[in-house]
């Protein structure tokens, strides 16, 4: 029986130390679901980055998938990687009523759930050597004019009127990039 427990225990260490906690608030927490990113993973839309969201609070939070808007620097041995290879083509799409109701998040009071969100914002290839480290710093955040950027004004009012509030936080991670 102490076998099992040591085993679990453990298990839940490595687990809980995995994730990386990536927003400012408490009240409702984010974690990258992953100890490290890559530019490969990253471009493969097939494999993209889980996310796990926490609401502590007794209040319903609306979160665009998309709404997050900053800057991510890459670093290379503790130095701003000034020179990347060449930018990664974005592209923006305007949302109806259909495609607001499908991408945003509503996190209902004392809910957690696993989701996908646009947090990394890595806008240039970089040629990452296995010899040296790497770590990403993200600069974001996520508000009322963020998330109605890509439309969903009258989505949101609505939800509004139900009693949700708009997810309001800044991200701010150090988050290490392997090759």
């Amino acid at each position: 029986m102490k076998r099992f427990y040591c085993f679990f225990g453990i298990f839940i260490f490595g687990f809980y130390f995995s994730q990386i906690k990536v927003n400012k608030k408490q009240d409702v927490e984010i974690f990258l679901m992953d100890s490290a990113v890559s530019i490969e993973r990253y471009l493969d839309a097939n494999k993209a980055y889980k996310y796990k969201i926490v609401n502590h609070t007794d209040n319903n939070y609306i979160i665009d998938p998309q709404g997050f808007r900053g800057k991510t620097y890459v670093y290379e041995c503790n130095e701003l990687y000034s020179h990347p290879e060449k930018m990664i083509p974005k592209g923006y799409y305007s949302r109806d009523l259909e495609d607001c109701k499908e991408d945003f998040i509503l996190l209902k009071k004392k809910e957690s759930l696993i989701v996908e969100i646009a947090l990394l914002n890595i806008d240039f290839f970089y040629h990452i050597k296995p010899d040296k480290s790497y770590y990403l710093d993200i600069e974001s955040k996520h508000n009322e004019y963020t998330a109605t950027l890509l439309g969903c004004t009258d989505y949101i009012k609505d939800l509004k009127k139900q009693g949700y509030k708009v997810f309001e936080d800044q991200i701010k991670a150090r988050i290490p990039l392997k090759p």
